[in-house]
C-alpha cells in the first residue's frame, strides 16, 4: 500500500488556499529585530545676511546619501547653486541670499531618497529655519575638534567691527583668547575647545558694542579630539618637580628649527631661568620630546605664585627668518599645533617663615615735581618700609644701581612690563622705625584688606624739617647723618620677623640743592638737535652717593627708550644734542636727582643662610614733564 510521506502532507497543507471566513492570526513580531528610526537633517549654519553668498552644511542621520540624492531648497529668493553630496550622511550647499531678501524665519526643505530608494521631504519651519537679517557673520574654519586651539577667520557683511570693541562667543566650552579686527568687516579670532567641551553644533555670536551678529548652529565641534594630560596635576609654591606630558593625536618634535614648548604662565617656569620665564614673546619652555605624544620636563613653581588653577599649553613652533637677516629672533616663529588643558594644573598655597631668609624695602626720600600750568614746585617727603619673603625663583629686572662717579651718555632701552607674582609680606610688629643721631622717623603698620599685604608707613604726613642730613649737623656731630632701621618689639608671631635693630643702614644726602635749568613748565619743548642746559645748585654730594638725569619716551610703534646721563658734582651739564636727538619725538617724562643706596646688609634671625641682601635707598628727585621736538630737515640746495 502506498502512503503519501509525512513531509509531503505538510508541504500540502501549507499551500492550501484560505477559504472565506476563515479566521487568522497575525505573524508574532520577532523582539530581536528593531525598527530603523527615520532619517533627519541638521542645517547649519541656520543664519545668513542679505547679499551674502555662503556654503551651508546638511548633517544627516540614518541616511545614506549618493552623489545626486540630495536636494535643498529655501524659497524664492535664496538660490541653492549646488549641493554637492561628501559622504553618506554629508552634504555641503552653497547659496547665495538676494539682496532684497525677506527677513526673517523661511522654511528649509531637504530631500533624499530612503534607504529603500522612497522620497523622503524633511522641512524645518519657524525657529528652526533659515533666518535672514540685514547683516551676518560666517566663519572659516567652521569644524574643530575637543582640544584643540585654532585662529578662525571671521567674515563680516554690513558690520561695523571696531579693534578693541569687537568680541566673539562661540558656546560654552569654547575659550577665546583673542580677537583682532582687520577692517569693519573682517576679523580673526584665536579660539581654544575644551577638552571636555559638548561635541556638535554651537552658536558663533560676534559682538561690537551694542551690535551683535549670531550665527546660529555656525561652529560644529568634532568628538575626534586632540588633548593632553600633565602628570603630576598639583605642585606647592616654592616646588621644583619633573612633570610628564602625553597628548592624543598630538605631533610633537623637537629638530632643528621645530621645538615643541609646554606654557604654565610667568609664575612657573619650565626648563628656564626666571627671566627667560618673563617672556611673553615666546611664552614657555622647551619640552622633551621623547615621541609624537609624550614629553618630559621639570617645573619650579615660585613661592608667590597665586594658588588656584593654571592652563597647561603645549604648542610645536617653527623659527623662520621673516625678515632675512639669516637669523631667528625671538618672535619669528609660527605655530604649527596647540593644545591647551584649561585648568589642568593646581598650584597649592605653602605657609613660609617670614623669619627664614627676608628681606626689607625700605627708603627715605624728597620728590619735587613741577606745575606745567603755575610753573610752582610741589614737595613731598615720604618714608616706607616693607618685609618680605624674597621670591624663588627671582622674578624680575634688579633693582636700580647707584650712579657712578664717571660721566655715562647714551641711549637704553627701558625694560618691558615683567608680570612676576608678589612675593609674600610679613609682620614686623606694630610699628618700625629709623633713628640715627638726630631724629626718629615712626612708621606704622598698615594692612591692605584685600590683598592683606603689610607694610609701613608715617602715621602723619613728613616735612623737609624731617630729612636731615649732615651739611646741617657735621660742625656738631662731625659726621654723616645715619639711620638705624629698628622693629620693637617686633612680631609675636613666631615665624614672622622678631625684634632687630640693624645699624646704620640709610644715609641722607644733602636735600637744599635746586635745578636751576630747564624749568618744567608751559609745556615745556626742546629741539632734540640742540644741547640741553641743566643747571642745579649746591653741586655737593657724598661719595656714596650718584647724580643723574633720564628722559623716558616712546617711539610711534610702542617701544620705549631711556636716555640717561650721569655728570658728576659740577653744577652744570650740557646734554649733546646729537644725542638727544637719537630719541623719538614726542612728550615725555623729565626726571634729575641724587640718590643714595649704601650700604648692604643681611637680616639673619636663625641658622644657615643669612637671607636677602638689602639696601636702603635715599634722595631727592625732581619731575616734570618734556616735549621733545625733532630738528627741522634742511632743504636741499637746488
Amino acid at each position: 500500500m502506498n502512503r503519501t510521506p509525512l513531509a509531503l502532507l505538510a508541504a500540502l497543507l501549507l499551500w492550501a488556499p484560505i477559504l472565506p471566513g476563515c479566521p487568522t492570526e497575525p505573524d508574532p513580531v520577532d523582539p530581536g529585530v528593531v525598527a530603523a528610526a527615520a532619517p533627519i537633517v541638521r542645517v547649519s549654519p541656520r543664519v545668513g545676511g542679505r547679499g551674502m553668498d555662503m556654503d551651508v552644511r546638511l548633517r544627516g542621520v540614518n541616511t545614506q546619501w549618493e552623489a545626486g540624492d540630495v536636494g535643498f531648497e529655501l524659497g524664492t529668493d535664496i538660490i541653492v547653486n549646488s549641493v554637492v553630496v561628501e559622504g553618506p550622511s554629508h552634504a555641503l550647499a552653497s547659496i547665495s541670499i538676494d539682496e532684497n531678501a525677506m527677513l526673517g524665519y523661511r522654511a528649509m526643505t531637504v530631500t533624499f531618497p530612503d534607504s529603500d530608494g522612497n522620497p523622503v521631504v524633511h522641512t524645518m519651519d519657524s525657529d528652526e529655519g533659515f533666518l535672514v537679517q540685514t547683516g551676518g557673520v560666517l566663519i572659516t574654519p567652521d569644524t574643530v575638534r575637543l582640544g584643540e586651539t585654532l585662529t578662525v577667520d571671521i567674515a563680516g557683511f554690513n558690520t561695523n567691527f571696531q579693534d578693541g570693541l569687537t568680541w566673539a562667543d562661540f558656546g560654552e566650552g569654547v575659550f577665546v583668547n583673542w580677537v583682532e579686527v582687520q577692517d569693519d568687516v573682517s576679523a580673526r579670532a584665536s579660539i581654544s575647545v575644551d577638552q571636555r567641551a559638548v561635541p556638535g553644533l554651537h552658536d558663533v555670536t560676534v559682538f561690537n558694542g551694542p551690535d551683535g551678529w549670531t550665527l546660529m548652529d555656525g561652529l560644529f565641534i568634532d568628538r575626534s579630539a586632540i588633548a593632553i594630560e600633565i602628570d603630576p596635576i598639583v605642585g606647592n609654591q616654592g616646588e621644583s618637580l619633573y612633570f610628564t606630558l602625553r597628548g592624543l593625536n598630538t605631533h610633537w618634535v623637537d629638530s632643528g628649527a621645530t621645538q615643541t614648548m609646554l606654557d604654565l604662565g610667568t609664575s612657573i617656569c619650565v626648563e628656564e631661568f626666571w627671566p627667560d620665564c618673563q617672556d611673553t614673546v615666546r611664552p614657555g619652555g622647551p619640552l622633551a620630546v621623547n615621541g609624537p605624544t609624550l614629553g618630559t620636563g621639570r617645573m619650579d613653581i615660585s613661592n608667590g605664585a597665586m594658588p588656584g588653577l593654571y592652563d597647561v599649553r603645549a604648542y610645536v613652533m617653527e623659527q623662520q627668518d621673516f625678515n632675512g637677516n639669516f637669523l631667528f629672533e625671538p618672535d619669528e616663529y609660527v605655530i604649527l599645533e596647540e593644545v591647551i588643558l584649561h585648568d589642568g594644573f593646581e598650584v597649592r598655597e605653602v605657609p613660609i617663615d617670614c623669619s627664614d631668609m627676608p628681606g626689607v624695602s625700605f627708603g627715605f626720600s624728597i620728590s619735587r615735581q613741577f606745575n606745567n600750568d603755575t610753573c610752582t614746585v610741589s614737595e613731598s617727603v615720604s618714608a616706607s618700609a616693607i618685609f618680605y619673603t624674597p621670591l624663588d625663583p627671582p622674578c624680575g629686572a634688579a633693582g636700580p644701581m647707584p650712579p657712578p662717579s664717571y660721566d655715562v651718555n647714551g641711549i637704553l632701552p627701558l625694560p618691558g612690563p615683567s608680570d612676576c607674582p608678589s612675593p609674600r609680606t610679613c609682620d614686623a610688629g606694630p610699628f618700625v622705625y629709623l633713628e640715627s643721631q638726630v631724629n626718629t622717623i615712626t612708621l606704622a603698620k598698615q594692612e591692605n584688606s584685600f590683598t592683606g599685604d603689610i607694610f609701613y608707613v608715617p602715621n602723619q604726613a613728613l616735612t623737609i624739617d624731617d630729612y636731615p642730613f649732615s651739611r646741617d649737623y657735621e660742625d656738631d656731630l662731625g659726621e654723616r647723618v645715619v639711620y638705624d632701621l629698628v622693629a620693637d618689639p617686633g612680631s609675636d608671631d613666631p615665624t614672622q620677623i622678631p625684634a632687630f635693630r640693624a645699624e646704620q643702614v640709610l644715609y641722607t644726602l644733602p636735600s637744599d640743592y635746586e635745578l636751576l635749568e630747564p624749568l618744567l613748565c608751559d609745556n615745556y619743548t626742546h629741539v632734540t638737535d640742540q644741547d640741553l642746559a641743566l643747571r642745579w645748585t649746591p653741586a655737593e654730594t657724598y661719595d656714596v652717593a650718584g647724580l643723574s638725569a633720564s628722559i623716558t619716551t616712546t617711539d610711534p610703534d610702542g617701544n620705549a627708550f631711556q636716555l640717561i646721563v650721569f655728570p658728576w658734582d659740577d653744577g652744570a651739564f650740557d646734554w649733546p644734542g646729537e644725542v638727544l636727538a637719537q630719541l623719538p619725538p614726542g612728550g615725555g617724562n623729565f626726571g634729575f636727582g641724587a640718590g643714595v643706596a649704601e650700604p648692604k646688609w643681611f637680616l639673619d634671625f636663625g641658622e644657615g643662610s643669612v637671607g636677602l641682601e638689602n639696601q636702603g635707598r635715599s634722595g631727592l628727585g625732581y619731575g616734570g614733564i618734556i616735549t621733545l621736538e625733532a630738528a627741522p630737515e634742511e632743504e636741499a640746495p637746488e
